[in-house]
């Protein structure tokens, strides 16, 4: 019988080897992980820049179909808007699983929901092959509470040209989702009235007697800000904080038509009227048009005005 021994040098060798096929299978795993941890930080950009523009694009189809239903559409018309602005808005990404817009059971508001499945590049090595994406947006319209909205519009002349008329598009577009062509009497009130952002404005002679406390005669009928210790308060017009006639300050300025207050109404052929007629002029004098957005909402100042036009206590 022979015995065999090895040598303190073979045994070394023999362990060498073993340590090195277990490194080496540790790294490869490694290799793996790694390359999957970062691989998916791209996969999982990629799933969280289409939810982004899901999300915007579904935002944006549910108030482009609930602004169709504010004026005069119906529930299918509403939806077909919502439909056409989702198919447009997604073609960067591509067409989605699953699109539906559709009315709340209350029927007050258009939900659009989107979904789809983003194929993944680097996950497939760890069994993941795609990342699911759905948003959901809901934009209500026709149940909100009354509303009483002033305009402070600037007229001076620096808004000539395309942004005067880019203010009164504006403008119309907001009456048109804010009043609804047919009033019924169980709809919420919704009144809207313009101040003029101007040197001086122009009231009507029955507003310019109560604002002044003195009889138009021949006045032109425009005023300036008030003086006085309620200069920046919203008190009512009585002796002693009366608003100012134009003339006292400078009886040579001109006194436009186009300038003129309109109190509260929901009259919108009556309200895109008095836009489309303004016209621009003058320097800016901001205070004088926010105070009278002002006093156009003050429950302060409703005696100032007829009943249809005054604004409601708070």
């Amino acid at each position: 019988m022979q015995l065999f021994r090895q040598s303190p040098t073979d045994q070394f060798a023999a362990f060498g080897r073993d340590q090195n096929g277990t490194v080496a299978m540790i790294f490869a795993l490694m290799v793996v992980v790694i390359a999957a941890a970062i691989g998916g930080a791209v996969d999982f950009a990629r799933q969280y820049h289409a939810k982004t523009i899901y999300r915007d694009a579904t935002d944006g189809a549910v108030l482009a179909g609930a602004r169709v239903k504010q004026t005069g559409g119906t529930d299918a018309d509403a939806i077909a808007m919502a439909n056409a602005f989702m198919a447009n808005a997604v073609q960067r990404i591509g067409k989605p699983e699953g699109v539906s817009f559709t009315m709340s059971p209350d029927g007050g508001a258009l939900v659009g929901a989107a979904s789809l499945k983003i194929p993944s590049t680097f996950l497939r090595v760890i069994g993941i092959s795609e990342l699911p994406v759905s948003v959901t947006n809901e934009a209500r319209f026709g149940l909100g509470p009354d509303v009483e909205l002033a305009l402070m519009l600037d007229v001076t002349g620096s808004m000539s040209g395309s942004k005067i008329a880019d203010l009164k598009a504006a403008v119309e577009t907001l009456m048109d989702v804010m009043i609804p062509d047919k009033i019924n009497p169980t709809d919420a009130v919704r009144r809207i009235a313009v101040a003029p952002f101007s040197s001086s404005v122009k009231l009507k002679n029955k507003h310019f007697e109560a604002a002044t406390g003195v009889s138009k005669g021949s006045r032109k009928g425009c005023v300036v800000e008030r003086p006085g210790a309620e200069a920046y308060t919203d008190a009512p017009p009585t002796p002693g904080n009366y608003v100012t006639p134009l003339e006292v300050v400078d009886e040579g300025r001109a006194c436009e038509d186009s300038r003129e207050v309109f109190p509260l109404s929901n009259k919108k052929s009556d309200l895109k009227k008095m836009v489309r007629e303004l016209e621009t002029g003058g320097g800016t004098a901001g205070h004088l048009g926010t105070a009278w957005a002002w006093y156009l909402l003050s429950p302060a100042w409703a005696g100032l005005f007829d009943t249809e036009e005054a604004p409601a206590p708070y």
